[in-house]
């Protein structure tokens, strides 16, 4: 098993006292997070580690940075799962009421600042030619044009 990125120590001293729903199980949720994290963005061990070598490498990754982002989603999803409301409505008559949470299940997620702040964000758009290349000009072998 590979070390999480953080532990309660490091969570405590960065983010304060967890929340009470994950306080006594919240090294399991690190590790977990740590999991989600790996499986997010390939390589990130690799650039961990060329960090601890040349800190100013293209590429390379703080371990701080890793551990705050782990905690953050720790943090996020212990924080959703009680009164996690994004927005609230309500109706006099005919009785309507309407409540959107912004994550009810407490799952653990990358938001895109943190896959920016990793360098896992950068999209790339390509093209692809369907049609055949041609070498010759189709005029030039009618004769139309002196090829």
């Amino acid at each position: 098993m590979v070390e999480p990125f953080a532990d309660a120590a490091y969570y405590e001293e960065n983010f304060g006292t967890p929340p009470a729903s994950i306080a006594g199980r919240l090294d399991k949720e690190l590790a977990r997070a740590s999991r989600y994290l790996r499986a997010e963005c390939p390589g990130i061990d690799g650039r961990i580690q060329l960090w601890a070598i040349d800190p100013t490498a293209d590429g390379a990754i703080d371990p701080d940075l890793a551990a705050d982002v782990v905690c953050e989603m720790v943090k996020t999803a212990a924080a959703s799962a009680g009164d996690g409301i994004e927005s609230s409505q309500m109706a006099a008559g005919p009785y309507s009421q309407s409540v959107k949470y912004i994550n009810p299940s407490g799952d653990l997620f990358l938001t895109k600042k943190q896959r920016r702040l990793l360098g896992y964000s950068a999209q790339q758009a390509f093209t692809v030619s369907m049609a055949p290349q041609v070498h010759d000009d189709p005029l030039a072998a009618l004769g139309l044009v002196d090829g």
